[in-house]
């Protein structure tokens, strides 16, 4: 890091608008998690990646084997089998957040729409009857 680096740093963690109460402050490049193959941990790699690519070798070795059209038409299947997992797990919703990923906030998206809503109805007014 060089010196604007650390100075940018220290200004944005001693913001000057002086608020009450406690603030948050979440460093943009924070991840509690060990990245193992192509920033995935090996959880990830194990429930996301290894199921597709089983079921990718699966289709593979659906018969028949010389026609060319067949292959496209596996291909197809076999690519986005890949694909939907790898981006489900990379890909980052909030732009300069690298700590927020898509499963997380898909995760806490389902339960916020399972959690009870709660609505408020504007009593009536007593003196106008």
């Amino acid at each position: 890091m060089d010196q604007d680096q650390v100075k940018q740093a220290l200004l944005e963690m001693l913001d000057g608008n002086e608020k009450r109460g406690r603030k948050w402050f979440f460093p943009k490049n924070v991840d509690n998690q060990y990245k193992i193959l192509a920033n995935m941990t090996l959880k990830e790699l194990l429930v996301y990646i290894l199921p597709a690519l089983l079921i990718s070798l699966g289709i593979g070795a659906i018969p028949p084997y010389g026609l060319i059209v067949f292959w496209l038409i596996k291909s197809v299947f076999i690519v986005s089998i890949i694909v939907i997992p790898v981006v489900y797990v990379n890909y980052r919703p909030v732009k300069f957040r690298d700590n927020i990923r898509a499963k997380d906030f898909v995760k806490e998206f389902l339960d916020y729409q399972k959690k009870k809503k709660i609505y408020f109805v504007k009593p009536k007014d007593k003196y106008l009857n």
